[in-house]
């Protein structure tokens, strides 16, 4: 699967956060969820249905263009 710059991805937290969603504090060196478009951050629990969401829809339109494999 190809990456763009604004795709979601799952980082190693900078600097103490809080998510977006619940709020609950992300510290330093935990994984989250980066949206770049948004600048938003998610823990791990918020952002991982919405980060499977998208790695699923950029898994079918890559079957759908025949760059990607549909199984």
């Amino acid at each position: 699967m190809k990456n763009y710059k604004g795709d979601p991805r799952l980082i190693n937290a900078r600097f103490k956060s809080s998510c977006c969603n619940c709020e609950a504090e992300i510290r330093k060196g935990e994984s989250a969820y980066y949206w770049p478009h948004g600048k938003m951050i998610f823990c791990l629990v918020c952002g991982e249905p919405e980060f499977r969401e998208f790695v699923s829809m950029a898994a079918d339109e890559n079957a759908y263009n025949g760059s990607g494999n549909p199984y």
